[in-house]
């Protein structure tokens, strides 16, 4: 059984924002904008909005969390949780809506035999690390840190595995790995 400290380290970092009353960002962390890209560009996804507009100001308290799971670009699922912040200074209320970020990563890929796979499909020991990080949900840029190569070593790996599991995508990655054993559809 893991420890708590364990499962803590294995958690990829989760995403922060917070939105004014306006619904306009004030503030995000590095991992949001890692999960979101196009939030330095003011692209804000439509549920995140629909987050930030459902905590409405004159019926804000803080017990109307809201939670939403939603798909994404990179293959894994994210959980959305809001909740109204109130901020007072000098008798003035100012109202935001802070969003936690959370990739979902499947419990299955967990207890994937890396081994097996790495045989299977003929990886080499880091395209094998690389697989599994990515099964761990952690982005390029996480990778790269974790493993001390650039981001396009990463990038250059990755093609590799795509290449010899004969797939397209990340996202093509991870649903090939949570196929059921002797389904050969991979």
């Amino acid at each position: 059984m893991k420890s708590y400290l364990d499962i803590v380290k294995s958690r990829s970092s989760p995403g922060l924002l917070v939105f004014d009353a306006d619904g306009r960002l004030a503030f995000s962390n590095p991992a949001a904008l890692e999960y979101f890209p196009g939030l330095r560009r003011g692209n804000v996804p439509l549920e995140i909005r629909g987050l930030c507009s459902s905590l409405s100001r004159p019926s804000r308290q803080p017990e109307s969390a809201q939670c939403l799971v939603i798909d994404s670009l990179s293959g894994f699922p994210f959980s959305l949780r809001a909740f109204p912040i109130t901020e007072k200074t000098a008798g003035k209320a100012k109202y935001f809506t802070m969003i936690l970020v959370e990739k979902i990563v499947d419990r299955h890929l967990a207890e994937l035999d890396f081994d097996k796979i790495k045989q299977d499909y003929g990886l080499t020991a880091r395209e094998t690390e690389v697989l599994e990080l990515i099964s761990r949900g952690l982005s390029n840029l996480q990778i790269s840190g974790k493993l001390f190569i650039s981001e396009y070593t990463v990038k250059d790996h990755i093609k590799k595995i795509l290449s010899k599991m004969n797939l397209k995508s990340r996202s093509g990655i991870i649903a090939s790995l949570l196929q059921p054993p002797g389904n050969d559809s991979r």
